[in-house]
């Protein structure tokens, strides 16, 4: 609770759920009982929630309360985060993974965490047009209720980490009434805007935007290579042209910090402490 507590402190509307990397499979592998596994996936929601709830209720006492009431968004990461090995930058999953292994990998983890109460679903870093046909087939198979957002990865800004087009992969996203929002993160910041006005041209969705630090993930040597590293004040800088480029939500990924979204809550919200 303690790391949701600083990011709501810092100004943030939405917090995401410590489930990215989590999942049923993974916790099997490490000697858990189906029962364990699920309980673990439905804590990280409901310690997010409680967050929150504890958080807003101490909002509410203060005379003048400058925060909003957060939403919660449970973390779904894609495959390849599961496989642990590079390729949730690549999208390269080998040949035998079809649609419907893919729906059936996230399924139950979709069911579980969709049943711990969040205000939403996340489904973060999604690297290729599969695995988004896939998570779109899915939540109108269990009839999913909770309002999703599916954010792609990019790693040069033109296309997702596969290599296939924006255009394409929002064609499916567009068609689907349970998607509520699109977008990008974990994506070098200084291809944010392109991105922007791309998605601009292909969906009528809102966007959403989280860059990484800029930093690259060397996922053979799983360490992040030093690279143009943005500082905060650049970071809530570009954050204003995201915003002004057509951007509804903005925050950050990977080796961004309570730090970094301070600094855009203030930019975004011309609040002097936050």
């Amino acid at each position: 609770m303690y790391v949701h507590m600083q990011y709501l402190e810092a100004g943030a509307d939405v917090i995401i759920s410590s489930s990215y990397q989590a999942t049923i499979p993974g916790f099997l592998a490490r000697g858990m009982t189906l029962d364990e596994a699920e309980d673990l996936l439905q804590t990280s929601v409901k310690l997010a929630l409680e967050a929150r709830d504890e958080f807003w209720k101490s909002t509410l006492r203060k005379s003048k309360p400058i925060y909003n009431r957060a939403l919660v968004a449970a973390s779904i990461g894609s495959y390849g985060a599961y496989l642990a090995d590079g390729s949730e930058y690549s999208g390269s999953y080998g040949a035998d993974i079809t649609t419907e292994k893919l729906k059936d990998f996230h399924r139950r983890r979709l069911q579980v965490l969709a049943g711990a109460g969040p205000d939403l679903i996340a489904f973060e870093a999604i690297p290729n047009k599969m695995e988004a046909q896939a998570l779109v087939e899915l939540l109108e198979e269990e009839n999913i209720q909770v309002p999703s957002w599916i954010c792609f990865s990019s790693v040069d800004g033109k296309h997702l980490c596969s290599g296939e087009s924006f255009a394409d992969c929002l064609q499916i996203l567009n068609a689907s009434e349970k998607v509520a929002v699109v977008g990008v993160n974990c994506t070098p910041p200084q291809f944010i805007e392109g991105i922007i006005c791309e998605f601009r041209k292909q969906t009528k969705k809102a966007i959403a935007v989280y860059p990484n630090s800029g930093e690259v993930w060397d996922g053979i040597a799983k360490r992040w290579l030093p690279a143009e590293c943005l500082g905060h004040k650049s970071f809530d800088a570009l954050a204003k042209r995201w915003h002004e480029a057509g951007a509804s939500l903005i925050g950050g990924c990977c080796r961004t910090t309570p730090s970094t979204i301070r600094a855009v809550s203030k930019i975004l919200k011309g609040r002097a402490g936050h």
